[in-house]
């Protein structure tokens, strides 16, 4: 592994920053997600996916890029390599590297918090259409040999048909 001194972390830093840029950017367009999911508006939903779709593509390229950065000078991408790198650094410039190496990462989990968020309303809107789309057809849900999974229904379906 190499000695790293000011220009490693400089270029370090450079592109952790720019992972903060996307993530930051990448937040923004969860939240514009989850008001067109909200207000079931399909046209801001579309906008929103492809511009995430971007967001994710550049967050791909900049981690993997800085994974490469570390790998050339022979430090893993991993908790464990980071760690390493981090004890590398000289010690004047290790509080602000990990700092912001932090913010990258609560960053992440925040992200990871609102793409759960935004999956649940997206859920419940498929299960309420489901069940809007059953009424329209005149199915009534109760009245079901099977469930979706090829199990037993509901019992007042097979009662039913036992006593036919």
């Amino acid at each position: 592994m190499t000695p790293l001194s000011i220009p490693h972390q400089s270029a370090f830093d450079t592109l952790t920053r720019q992972g903060v840029v996307v993530l930051t950017d990448l937040q923004a367009q969860l939240e514009i997600e989850f008001a067109a999911l909200s207000q079931h508006n399909l046209e801001d939903l579309q906008q929103s996916t492809a511009s995430k779709q971007l967001l994710l593509q550049q967050l791909a390229e900049s981690n993997a890029e800085r994974a490469q950065f570390m790998t050339q000078f022979g430090y893993s991408a991993t908790p464990d390599g980071m760690a390493q790198w981090f004890a590398a650094l000289p010690e004047e410039l290790r509080p602000a590297s990990e700092a912001l190496w932090q913010t990258l990462q609560q960053a992440l989990e925040q992200i990871q918090q609102l793409n759960l968020r935004n999956e649940q309303v997206l859920r419940r809107s498929s299960r309420n259409n489901d069940q809007l789309l059953a009424l329209l057809r005149g199915q009534n849900q109760r009245h079901t040999l099977y469930d979706s999974s090829g199990g037993k229904g509901q019992l007042s379906a097979q009662n039913r048909l036992g006593k036919a």
